[in-house]
């Protein structure tokens, strides 16, 4: 009797955290967007209520010939590697850049440093750029290394991401950063982004590839982290996602991102399979992009005692694709599934793989960059023959995806949005047809003096457009707004308030 009146306690007690967790996810996605610091991007419909007479198109980066940053110092080796951020300073326009050097030690040995952790024997390292071309690496004189500490050495992860957090009031945990030291996943913090310190215990066990975000309507901290799974017959590389409101206390990782069926058509042989071996996450206002490396692995399995210097026993080449998703846990892919930062022609640094991406974006002028990691040759290659070096992938702001619409009138509603100031910036190219906009109460009536027909039409590509009415009147900051575009002739890629910063 006893038991069974427990067992019914317990299931009573399960099915309201189910019912809560449900009303509260409810809540959230019925929840007005804010149109702060993040602009709306139309990769998906997360922001999107509505829409008829448009199609969507993912627009491939624009890759340069040489890379941006190559290992030429002892404490870069020939690996350099792109799984951390880069960002730009408001104030001076400088570029900060976080990235991982591997020295090339005799017989392969690992760098020992005082202060800092062997792990996979990599560094953190520090750069910075006025143009996003040149780098400069500055010596900061924190670690020795081969009897100097006249070097960029920062910190001692492998894979570091680091996420510049302002909203923190602690200062001292300004910045924050992930990554992975042998055999776990680890978390550090800084109120400069130079020096760090982070707790001895591990945050998730399993290490490999990390990379961290913040989720825009939560503010939760996500860790998307490379896990094991066995999936058709085979191990493969895998992505799960760990979340924390603290960046202290971390969920138990979830998968939420591995190949599929589809992934694996192009297999020929036993062993064939696609694999996913990282995934970079830039937020936006209303979810998340997603850049995931896909690996069709080729070779598996050969013997590690047959492998030449920084050889794996896995082989095959990796490039990045885009997918979207609202909340981090459930992604969908973009047709056709075509690579949205391509591998470069033969010969180049990039032409073997993409090896990693950034989890920031970087907006100058009217361009977006994203940097990335390229490998001359595929991903088990010796070295050498093989490089690793950083390279930067472009396009126009906000530019990853478009919807587009003919020569018939297109309309795009967006869902309720909160705009953080009386002024809306609209990236659209009307250059060969117009652009129209109005704004709408929350429940979709219309708006006093902010209707279609008093809106004088954008003719013109324009990335910062601010719409203008006959009314003048200001828009309303008081309450939430819809917002209903017309276009013909036209591409939308994005809205936003006053300057966006990063997607």
């Amino acid at each position: 009797m006893i038991s069974d009146l427990c067992f019914r306690m317990r299931f009573l007690l399960s099915s309201l955290s189910v019912l809560i967790t449900v009303a509260l996810g409810a809540a959230e996605s019925s929840a007005p967007i804010p149109l702060r610091d993040l602009p709306l991007l139309f990769a998906d419909d997360s922001g999107v209520a509505s829409s008829s007479g448009v199609k969507r198109t993912v627009h491939p980066a624009r890759t340069r010939p040489a890379a941006v940053l190559e290992g030429t110092l002892p404490q870069e080796g020939s690996r350099v590697y792109l799984t951390g951020s880069v960002y730009q300073d408001e104030a001076t326009g400088l570029l900060s850049m976080w990235y991982a050097g591997h020295p090339n030690l005799p017989d392969g040995k690992k760098p020992k440093v005082e202060g800092l952790r062997t792990g996979k024997g990599n560094f953190v390292l520090y750069a910075t750029s006025k143009d996003g071309i040149a780098w400069d690496r500055p010596n900061l004189g924190q670690f020795e290394f081969q009897r100097s500490k006249d070097n960029n050495i920062i910190y001692d992860f492998h894979s570091p991401s680091v996420l510049f957090d302002p909203a923190d009031p602690d200062t001292a945990r300004r910045y924050k950063m992930l990554g992975s030291i042998t055999g776990a996943y680890y978390s550090a913090t800084s109120p400069d982004g130079l020096h760090w310190t982070g707790p001895k215990q591990p945050i998730i066990k399993s290490s490999d590839n990390i990379t961290l975000t913040k989720d825009p309507l939560t503010g939760e901290y996500l860790a998307f982290v490379r896990m094991p799974a066995k999936l058709r017959g085979y191990p493969r590389r895998t992505v799960s996602l760990s979340r924390s409101r603290d960046f202290i206390a971390w969920s138990k990782p979830e998968l939420v991102f591995a190949p599929d069926e589809q992934d694996d058509a192009w297999a020929t042989a036993p062993g064939q399979r696609t694999e996913v071996n990282n995934m970079a996450v830039i937020p936006h206002a209303a979810g998340l992009l997603g850049f995931p490396t896909i690996f069709r692995v080729t070779v598996t399995d050969r013997n590690p005692a047959e492998l030449g210097h920084g050889q794996s026993p896995t082989d095959g080449t990796l490039d990045v694709q885009l997918i979207t998703s609202a909340d981090g846990k459930k992604w969908q892919r973009t047709e056709k599934r075509e690579p949205i930062i391509a591998r470069g022609t033969e010969g180049s640094f990039d032409a073997g793989s993409i090896f990693g991406v950034s989890n920031t974006a970087v907006h100058v002028g009217d361009e977006t960059w994203i940097y990335y990691t390229g490998m001359t040759t595929s991903h088990g290659a010796p070295i050498p023959p093989k490089r690793i070096a950083i390279g930067r992938a472009e396009w126009r702001k906000h530019g990853f995806v478009s919807l587009d619409a003919g020569n018939e009138i297109a309309r795009i509603e967006t869902k309720p949005l909160t705009l953080s100031k009386p002024n809306l910036i609209v990236n659209a190219n009307a250059a060969a047809g117009e652009v129209r906009v109005a704004l709408l109460e929350a429940d979709g009536s219309p708006i006093a003096g902010h209707a279609l027909e008093d809106c004088t039409p954008l003719k013109a590509d324009s990335v910062r457009w601010s719409p203008q009415w006959k009314s003048n009147s200001p828009l309303p900051t008081d309450r939430p707004v819809r917002v209903l575009i017309e276009l013909r002739q036209a591409s939308l890629y994005s809205l936003s308030c006053a300057s966006a910063k990063h997607p």
